[in-house]
C-alpha cells in the first residue's frame, strides 16, 4: 500500500513538473510558425496537458481495464471544467478583474458541445469497438483541420529566439517524463484497486483523472496570472474534446472483448449528465463574455468547484 501512494506521489509530482514543461515547448514550437494563441491552447497546449490520459489510457488499456478507461474520461472532462476552470475564475474573481473572449470562440463552443454529446452516445452504445473508435478519431482529425484552416497567424507572440535553442530535445525529454509518471499512476491505481477491491470506474474517476487533470490545472493558473485567458479557454475546450475524441477512442483499437468486462453504462449515466450539464454551463458562460467584459463570477467558480465533489458522490 505504501508502494502504491508512493508510486501515484511520486507520478503526480512528475506530470505536474513535466507538462508544465511540455506545455512551454510546444509553445515555443508552435510560435516559430506563427500560430494564433486560440489555435495554440486548444491543440498543442490541449495536447501536452491531454497527454497523461492518453499514457495511462494506453497502460490501462493494455490491463483490458476498459472501465477505468472511462471513469478517467469522464473525471477528466468534469475536473478540467470544475476543478481547473473553477479554480481560475476563484482566483481572477479574488483579484477582482474583468474577463472577456474573442467572439471567434463561439464555433469552438458549439464543437465543445457536439462532441460532448458525441462522447455520450458512444458511450451509451459501445465504448470498446473499433467503430467507435475510427469515428472518434475521424472527428478529431476535422476538429484539429478547421482550427488550423481558421487560425489567424500572429507574428507578434514570438518570443525570445534564444528560448528556441534545443527546444526539440527539452519537448522530447518531458514527454519522456510524462509517459514514466503515467506508468507510476497506472501502476499505484492499479495496486489500491486489489487491495480494497473497489470498482474500476471509480478509481478512473478519482486518482487517474485528478491525478491527470493537474497539468491542466498548473497550466491554467499559471495562464490566469498573466492575464492569458482566451488562452486559457482554448486549453480547457481542446483538453476536453482531446480527452473524449482521442483518450475514448484508444481502448476501442485493441479489439478486445475482455475490455468490456463490469462496464455498464446505466450506472454512470448520471455522471454523464452531469459532464454534459457542466460543459453546457460553462459554454454558455463564456458565449457571454464575447458580449462583452465583466467581472469574473466569485459565485460561478463556487459552483463549478462544488459540482466535481457532488459527482464523487455518484461516482463512489
Amino acid at each position: 500500500m505504501i508502494i502504491a501512494i508512493l508510486a501515484i506521489s511520486l507520478g503526480i509530482g512528475l506530470i505536474w513538473v513535466s507538462a508544465e514543461k511540455l506545455e512551454k515547448y510546444s509553445v515555443l514550437t508552435a510560435q516559430q510558425f506563427g500560430f494564433s494563441p486560440f489555435f495554440i491552447g486548444s491543440t498543442v497546449i490541449a495536447f501536452g496537458t491531454s497527454a497523461p490520459e492518453m499514457l495511462t489510457t494506453f497502460f490501462v488499456s493494455l490491463e483490458n481495464k476498459g472501465s477505468m478507461v472511462i471513469g478517467n474520461v469522464i473525471g477528466s472532462n468534469v475536473a478540467n471544467l470544475s476543478l481547473v476552470f473553477g479554480s481560475m475564475l476563484l482566483i481572477v474573481s479574488l483579484k477582482k478583474l474583468k474577463i472577456g473572449q474573442d467572439e471567434s470562440i463561439k464555433k469552438n463552443l458549439l464543437i465543445l458541445v457536439t462532441s460532448s454529446v458525441l462522447v455520450w452516445a458512444v458511450i451509451a452504445v459501445n465504448p470498446f469497438s473499433i467503430i467507435s473508435s475510427l469515428l472518434l478519431l475521424g472527428t478529431l482529425f476535422l476538429v484539429i483541420l478547421f482550427w488550423y484552416k481558421n487560425g489567424v497567424i500572429q507574428e507578434d507572440e514570438l518570443e525570445n529566439h534564444s528560448e528556441y535553442k534545443g527546444v526539440s530535445f527539452k519537448l522530447f525529454m518531458s514527454l519522456v517524463c510524462l509517459v514514466f509518471a503515467a506508468y507510476l499512476i497506472t501502476y499505484g491505481a492499479n495496486q489500491i484497486l486489489e487491495k480494497f477491491n473497489l470498482g474500476q470506474l471509480f478509481i478512473g474517476y478519482t486518482v487517474l483523472a485528478i491525478g491527470t487533470s493537474l497539468p491542466e490545472i498548473a497550466a491554467s493558473v499559471s495562464l490566469a496570472l498573466k492575464g492569458r485567458y482566451e488562452t486559457v479557454s482554448g486549453t480547457l475546450i481542446g483538453s476536453n474534446i482531446f480527452n473524449g475524441l482521442c483518450v475514448l477512442a484508444i481502448p476501442g483499437l485493441f479489439m478486445r472483448e475482455e475490455m468490456s468486462k463490469g462496464w455498464s453504462y446505466f450506472e454512470w449515466s448520471p455522471l454523464l449528465f452531469i459532464l454534459f450539464v457542466i460543459t453546457f454551463v460553462f459554454a454558455s458562460y463564456i458565449f457571454s463574455l464575447t458580449k462583452r467584459e465583466r467581472n469574473a463570477s466569485l459565485l460561478l467558480s463556487m459552483l463549478f468547484l462544488s459540482s466535481y465533489f457532488v459527482s464523487l458522490y455518484y461516482a463512489y
